[in-house]
C-alpha cells in the first residue's frame, strides 16, 4: 500500500513541477534551453528512479543514470535565470 501511495504522490508532484516550468517558460519572453536542463534532469532522476523500482532495473543501471543526470543537471545550473526583481526589493 505505501509503494502505490508513494507512487501516486511522486507523480503528483511530477505533474505540478512540469506545470509550474511550462508556466514559467509562457511568462518569460526569451528563455534560454539551457536553463531547463536543470530541472529537467531532476525531473528524470525521478522517473527513472520510479521506472527502476517498478520495472526491476535498480542497480547499477538505476545509479549510473542517477548519477549521471545529477552531473548533467549541477552542470547546467550556471545558465539557470535570476530574478533581478526580487534582489533590488
Amino acid at each position: 500500500m505505501w509503494v502505490a501511495l508513494t507512487t501516486v504522490l511522486l507523480l503528483i508532484l511530477i505533474g505540478i513541477t512540469v506545470k509550474k516550468i511550462f508556466m514559467k517558460m509562457k511568462e518569460t519572453p526569451v528563455i534560454d534551453p539551457k536553463s531547463l536542463v536543470t530541472s529537467i534532469c531532476f525531473l528524470l532522476i525521478g522517473i527513472v528512479n520510479l521506472a527502476g523500482y517498478w520495472f526491476g532495473f535498480l542497480g547499477i543501471t538505476s545509479m549510473a543514470l542517477t548519477v549521471a543526470l545529477l552531473i548533467t543537471g549541477a552542470y547546467f545550473t550556471r545558465y539557470l535565470q535570476t530574478d533581478h526583481a526580487r534582489k533590488s526589493e
